[in-house]
């Protein structure tokens, strides 16, 4: 398995300390401050514990304060409610200076009903801008498209048309990225799920940032609240296209919007995200 898809898996198996309390690791790959991908996809995975195989259909977090990756993250789950259909918790994830993620989690019994979806925009095959070419590029001027990247993230990310998350570009409120893991991942679909919140918040906020004349680095920008809806099963070991946009930023906040599509076109989720866009001081 890839080193990175496997680290992934690793921080998402979390250790049990009590009967709805969890504990899960964290590795400082990201720099100084915890992903919020990866506390959401590890509370997540909390919940799942007590899900008894049921797919959660929902879920609804608050990003409380920065976290650190420089020590564990403990998960306490409450039972909210528990009826024939539906059951639904609570997962409260905490680090030494106190709370940092609170998210509701719903999960649903499959059952048949009416279905429709919005279409998926018309892309070619997968295939664009490496997220990490163009980090790297914003992190240091000296590397060029040619070289190769002295990291690579658990999942690929390619950018149809370049995310200008970090450049000046001036671009429309959306964007297009496919996106999978690095490597097969065993198909258990709550997992896949976990694997698409980890996922979700790379790429979500580069509509919001696409209209303004600057670059996400110019900003003071952090993750508020997320939303994801779970439609249907999926795999992110396969190919699938993140459709992103940004109706609004305003108040020194955006909020990004996102539609995940199979590779055939069927919609398996939707995504919200809202965020701090708070412009730093010129540097004269």
């Amino acid at each position: 398995m890839h080193p990175a898809v496997e680290r992934l898996c690793r921080i998402l198996a979390l250790e049990r300390r009590g009967d709805a309390a969890f504990q899960g690791r964290c590795e400082d790959e990201m720099g100084p401050h915890l992903f919020g991908g990866q506390v959401l996809a590890q509370a997540l995975a909390a919940a799942n514990q007590l899900s008894e195989g049921v797919l959660a259909h929902s879920l609804h977090a608050y990003f409380l304060q920065r976290g650190t990756p420089r020590e564990p993250i403990d998960f306490e789950v409450q039972v909210l409610r528990r009826s024939r259909a539906f059951r639904t918790y609570r997962v409260m994830a905490t680090q030494t200076r106190g709370p940092i993620l609170q998210m509701g989690v719903s999960y649903h019994l499959a059952e048949d009903g009416p279905e429709h979806q919005i279409p998926m925009d018309e892309v070619g095959p997968p295939q664009g801008e490496a997220y990490e070419r163009a980090l790297m590029q914003a992190m240091s001027p000296r590397v060029s498209r040619d070289d190769d990247s002295p990291f690579e993230l658990p999942v690929e990310i390619r950018g149809v048309g370049g995310l200008a998350l970090f450049s000046s570009e001036v671009k429309p409120p959306k964007a297009l990225c496919w996106m999978r893991m690095r490597d097969e991942v065993p198909g258990d679909p709550a997992l896949h799920q976990c694997l698409f919140a980890y996922a979700s918040d790379y790429a979500i906020f580069a509509p919001v940032v696409h209209p303004q004349p600057r670059a996400i680095t110019a900003f003071q920008s952090a993750s508020l609240d997320h939303a994801i809806w779970f439609h249907r099963p999926f795999r992110m070991d396969e190919w699938v296209l993140f459709e992103l946009d940004s109706p609004a930023a305003a108040a020194a906040r955006g909020l990004g919007r996102g539609l995940l599509y199979t590779r055939g076109g069927e919609l398996v989720a939707s995504c919200v995200q809202e965020g701090l866009l708070r412009p730093l001081p010129d540097r004269g």
